[in-house]
């Protein structure tokens, strides 16, 4: 795995899973913590990126949130 990315799977705890699959022609799949969802889509925990930098920055606390934020 990518550095950036096993970085952002070691330190961002609401990230449950990074699955890189580029190399089979898809795009960097981030599975978030059950707990969390993604701001702009508060019913989705799953997102594909096709950068590691769009990881990153999607990433960061502000793009996820906790489900009780939610409500």
């Amino acid at each position: 795995m990518n550095k950036t990315l096993q970085k952002i799977l070691d330190t961002r705890l609401w990230v449950a899973h990074i699955d890189d699959e580029r190399g089979d022609g898809n795009s960097i799949i981030v599975t978030l913590d059950k707990d969390y969802v993604w701001d702009d889509e508060r019913d989705c925990g799953v997102r594909g990126f096709d950068t590691v930098k769009e990881v990153e920055m999607s990433t960061r606390l502000g793009g996820v949130i906790h489900i009780r934020n939610t409500k």
